[in-house]
């Protein structure tokens, strides 16, 4: 007598490829919306740490401006500046939102200001000049707006007079190295930082 052997039949195993085929899918989905947040996420975090660094090294030094104001008295002027703070109201450098200060600290005229990469015109560059040569402090910062307090209150992008400045408030709009298309607009996340100054050698 022949024993009967059981086995799958070719609609069983189509089958069976297919409930495989759907949880591979599933799975593969879910890996790459994983990797796709994990990108993001630390596309986010590189802007917020690229600006909150730019912003540090120009509140130090802005608060200093003024430090060794003798030497600007001396010289009559330090790279062509004559004022201890220098504002730029739209610079244009970029654009649009793009306000630039110059600021003596002792024997030095630092500027900061946008401008695009030299090595990219599509990017919006902060960067840094003193004496004349020029570092890139941040990438994609595309605005950087800035106010001053004068010393009887009064906030505005245009001081009739620097030497009656007492605060800067500075306000930046760093965006994401690429953009997203699940984005609206042009895709960029953007993350805007400030900071408020008390120009400690200014009315001194």
């Amino acid at each position: 007598m022949l024993r009967k052997n059981d086995g799958l039949t070719l609609i069983e195993l189509l089958m069976a490829l297919a409930v495989g085929a759907f949880l591979m899918a599933g799975l593969y989905r879910t890996l790459m919306g994983q990797q796709k947040t994990y990108t993001v996420q630390e596309q986010v975090v590189d802007t917020q740490q690229n600006v909150r660094a730019a912003i540090d090294r120009m509140t130090t030094e802005i608060r200093m401006a003024g430090y060794r104001k003798e030497i600007l008295a001396s010289a009559g002027n330090i790279g062509g500046f004559t004022k201890i703070i220098n504002p730029g109201n739209n610079a244009s450098n970029i654009g649009k939102n793009d306000d630039q200060i110059t600021v003596i600290i002792a024997d030095k005229a630092v500027t900061y200001k946008l401008q695009w990469d030299t090595g990219d015109p599509s990017v919006p560059v902060l960067v840094r000049v003193e004496n004349g040569v020029s570092e890139v402090l941040a990438d994609n910062i595309e605005a950087l707006q800035i106010k001053y307090t004068l010393k009887n209150g009064t906030v505005t992008d245009s001081p009739g007079d620097p030497d009656t400045i007492r605060m800067v408030s500075l306000a930046v709009t760093a965006r994401t190295k690429m953009g997203d298309p699940q984005v609206g607009g042009d895709g960029y996340r953007r993350r805007d930082l400030s900071s408020v100054i008390v120009v400690r050698n200014m009315g001194v």
